[in-house]
């Protein structure tokens, strides 16, 4: 599995600052948050508070990556399962089009285990 969303860059943004991506994703931290919780979902996991942890690294002009960390809620049923340390963080990939005013962000990718054979 491999989560991938796009966003619209905020007018007047300079895209070879990394500034406005930090911005971008403290605007938009609740959406990331959902986005981050695909990847916790099989383990009952929330992802809330999420923050650029490390600036933007530019490979080129429209590409680079990352790094934020997010608070991760676990809830089984009826018992709050959570403690105050499911502290984690991700490097997500990004990809800028100028033409159509866009940022698109991809996780990790994660492989997933197919059902056992009976």
């Amino acid at each position: 599995m491999q989560e991938i969303w796009e966003f619209d860059i905020p007018s007047g943004a300079g895209q070879h600052e990394d500034g406005w991506l930090r911005d971008l994703i403290d605007a938009k931290s609740k959406e990331v948050g959902i986005y981050l919780s695909y990847y916790y979902r099989p383990e009952g996991g929330l992802v809330e508070q999420v923050r650029v942890k490390e600036e933007a690294a530019f490979r080129d002009s429209t590409t680079g990556s990352l790094k934020v960390e997010f608070d991760v809620v676990y809830f089984n049923a009826c018992l709050n399962i959570n403690s105050e340390d499911n502290k984690d963080e991700m490097t997500l990939h990004f990809e800028i089009n100028s033409e159509k005013q866009k940022v698109k962000f991809s996780g990790p990718y994660w492989p997933q285990r197919e059902p056992d054979g009976l």
